[in-house]
């Protein structure tokens, strides 16, 4: 018999060197998220590492998906950043990744910046 979806799905929101694990309802919109997303960025343990940007509100960032380059002339990944209003149900899947793109002073959208982990152990790189 095929499974029935979740209630509630697991998403990844990732930026630097950090992933955050967020919890939501399938009918949950990209707001909510945000907003949990806000809370993790806005704690004591975010706050304190200097290399992380610091955010006020949800106006500060996105949350954006990766997409995959298409064309010959364009390889790689570019990011868009998904509308707030927007339900979750249908937009993201289950355990989807998402990328955080932050704002500048002036509210321009700033390039993501995410380290990807080696798949490789340490002494295999060298």
């Amino acid at each position: 018999p095929p499974r029935a979806a979740p209630k509630a799905y697991q998403i990844l929101a990732k930026t630097h060197q950090v992933t955050i694990f967020l919890t939501v309802p399938q009918s949950a919109t990209i707001a909510l998220l945000k907003d949990e997303a806000l809370s993790a960025l806005t704690s004591r343990v975010a706050t304190e590492d200097d290399s992380f940007p610091h955010v006020q509100s949800t106006s500060d960032f996105e949350l954006a998906h990766a997409v995959k380059g298409k064309e010959k002339d364009r390889p790689g990944v570019t990011y868009e950043a998904l509308e707030a209003d927007k339900a979750i149900r249908g937009l993201l899947t289950n355990w989807e990744v998402l990328y955080f793109q932050f704002k500048d002073e002036d509210g321009n959208l700033m390039p993501v910046e995410v380290s990807q982990p080696s798949l490789l152990d340490d002494e295999e790189e060298e």
